[in-house]
């Protein structure tokens, strides 16, 4: 008997506290985008944007970021060097927050003849 009060009086007590609680967080004003990234070889650079190519399962990508003067950069931002872009995507494009230098530009090389 004594086990049967005490499995009630738990289960009220939860039924009790959940009934406080909100099933579901309210957000939308707190929230923060997630990052997001996009990694490759830089294949086009201006000064108002930088495009971005990679191969992905064969298949090949690219996006073109736009450059502000927000954007900062890490390393020397050059044609052919792999870099990480950070960016916001809105309804002009994407707008790179910032880019990260992977590695070094490939150079040509000439063959002795």
């Amino acid at each position: 008997m004594t086990g049967r009060l005490t499995a009630a009086f738990v289960i009220g007590l939860l039924a009790g506290s959940g009934a406080a609680l909100p099933l579901v967080a309210d957000e939308t004003n707190t929230a923060k985008a997630p990052d997001t990234f996009f990694a490759g070889t830089v294949t086009e650079l201006t000064s108002e944007s930088v495009t971005v190519g990679r191969t992905v399962r064969g298949k090949a990508e690219s996006r073109t970021f736009a450059l502000t003067p927000q954007t900062k950069t890490e390393g020397k931002l050059v044609a052919k060097v792999r870099v990480t872009v950070r960016y916001v995507a809105d309804d002009d494009g994407y707008t790179a927050t910032l880019i990260v230098v992977r590695g070094f530009a490939a150079k040509a090389t000439k063959q002795k003849k």
